[in-house]
């Protein structure tokens, strides 16, 4: 195998490989990048056996072959390489790499059968996405996936169809994020699990106005798009009946600006419990009230703005503020819309306006005197 590209080409190549490359492995082959020249096109591949990523860049190839090296020692010696011109060969397994007119460095490799196959979709489901929609729909969720062990089944985003509608949902238990987009063709007959670090790399390696090829079989998911391929195993299902929690009716609503909101919760929070991140919420007929105190630390913070309010009497109901303020920062809208039923019950928010085709849901503390 012998080409050479500049530096820049390769280096953005296997570093977008390089998200597949597990930290650490007992398999030592996983440690690896599969490199394999065709004509001018140079295809690096990585997995974990979990997710794979495949990419495919143009260079000026001189000799077809392939090798295994590897990844954390190329990518490191590409990346500080001087923006020039880069030559790489391989000769009995050892890849040399070569630049300006005295660079020169080498690395042991493998054969390339060594290397895990790059998983084979059988027949599934086949739709497509532009990147503005995928961003939307994981902007929206993934901030609300679970990262506990135990709950295999919330570890992931569960996207699935209805009525020509591409829902896309997470939660944690305690927070949710459900988005759509409207899909000519009912995208998928059954709904799936995705790990979000899949559709992550997708996102981070694709162009803005790219279009995204999607197949799903029974076990995999695989995102094509111009000059990478991302499959990832899917998470085993069934995901929990998340519906339930989502109440069909509300007893009052809080209409507020959001970024005053969003600013208040700030300042209260610098007070709060550090480990509960509580804060109260005092509701009065069109005022609200954000207070918050610790009583480990010694210290204690309110203040008050106005909202429009829609109910019966005052109103008292705890937050996580971390939580709340991360979900108000994902509104656009320059006003929010809280749904409430009681100080135990969940809590819808969603943007006030047209055309914002996504809801959030925050499960409240309960209050207690030293937070």
């Amino acid at each position: 195998m012998k080409f050479e590209a500049p530096k820049s080409v390769i280096f953005e190549a296997l570093q977008s490989a390089s998200y597949a490359v597990p930290n650490k492995s007992t398999l030592q082959i996983l440690n690896n990048f599969l490199l394999r020249l065709e004509g001018n096109f140079l295809e690096i591949s990585a997995t974990d056996l979990d997710l794979g990523i495949r990419v495919r860049t143009e260079v000026t190839g001189h000799r077809d072959g392939s090798v295994v090296v590897n990844a954390r020692k190329l990518l490191d010696l590409v990346k500080v390489l001087p923006d020039t011109p880069v030559s790489l060969s391989v000769d009995d397994y050892l890849l040399r790499i070569s630049w300006g007119q005295k660079g020169k460095a080498s690395i042991t490799g493998f054969d390339a059968s060594d290397f895990p196959a790059f998983p084979e979709l059988g027949e599934g489901q086949a739709f497509s996405l532009n990147r503005t929609e995928l961003a939307f729909l994981a902007d929206k969720t993934n901030f609300a996936v679970s990262t506990d062990s135990t709950r295999l089944t919330l570890n992931g985003v569960y996207l699935e169809s209805r009525e020509n509608l591409l829902y896309c949902v997470a939660t944690d238990g305690h927070r949710m994020g459900r988005a759509f987009i409207e899909q000519e063709a009912q995208a998928l007959q059954k709904g799936i699990i995705v790990p979000p670090k899949a559709i992550s790399h997708v996102l981070r390696a694709v162009g803005d106005d790219s279009a995204i090829e999607i197949r799903v079989d029974d076990s995999h998911i695989l995102f094509s798009g111009e000059n990478i391929q991302v499959v990832s195993k899917l998470i085993e299902g069934p995901y929990p009946k998340y519906e339930s929690v989502i109440p069909l009716q509300f007893e009052r609503t809080i209409q507020a600006n959001r970024t005053e909101f969003g600013q208040v919760i700030k300042h209260v929070s610098a007070i709060a419990n550090q480990r509960t991140n509580q804060i109260r919420l005092a509701l009065e007929d069109g005022n609200l009230e954000i207070s918050a105190s610790d009583a480990n630390a010694g210290g204690e913070c309110r203040e008050s703005f106005a909202v429009t309010h829609q109910g019966n009497g005052p109103f008292v109901i705890g937050f996580n503020g971390k939580y709340l303020g991360e979900i108000l920062a994902m509104c656009p809208s320059e006003e929010i819309l809280m749904k409430l039923n009681s100080a135990v019950g969940a809590c819808v928010i969603e943007p006030v306006g047209e055309g914002l085709d996504f809801f959030f849901l925050l499960m409240p503390l309960r209050l207690v005197d030293d937070n």
